[in-house]
């Protein structure tokens, strides 16, 4: 059982590291990044209270009414085209702490 937790840790590990970096390098949509991260938390029981996720639990809870990309093709044009402003808003608005935050967690889980 001990090699299946360890090796569950390791996998989230590189999912951490791995969506951290696309996200600060804008190679994952902003919204997308910040959700994944958010929920990566809690693939590892030490994780769910840690102060480097929080900042994407934030901002993730502020895009709760977003649609995901699957569901986005039943979405008005006009629903989506909000959302996509509010996205670019909240990117400009934090972009600078989730670098900051995709940095640490790079760091710690590397």
């Amino acid at each position: 059982m001990h090699g299946v937790d360890e090796t569950l840790r390791l996998e989230t590990k590189n999912a951490v590291v791995n969506t951290a970096r696309d996200l600060a390098h804008r190679r994952t949509p902003f919204i997308e990044g910040i959700r994944l991260l958010a929920a990566l938390r809690f693939s590892d029981s030490r994780l769910e209270n840690d102060p480097d996720f929080m900042l994407f639990v934030a901002i993730a809870s502020e895009t709760d009414h977003h649609p995901s990309p699957e569901v986005r093709k039943h979405c008005s044009q006009a629903w989506l085209e909000k959302c996509d402003s509010e996205a670019l808003a909240l990117h400009e608005e934090h972009v600078r702490l989730v670098r900051l935050a995709c940095g640490r967690l790079i760091e710690r889980f590397s």
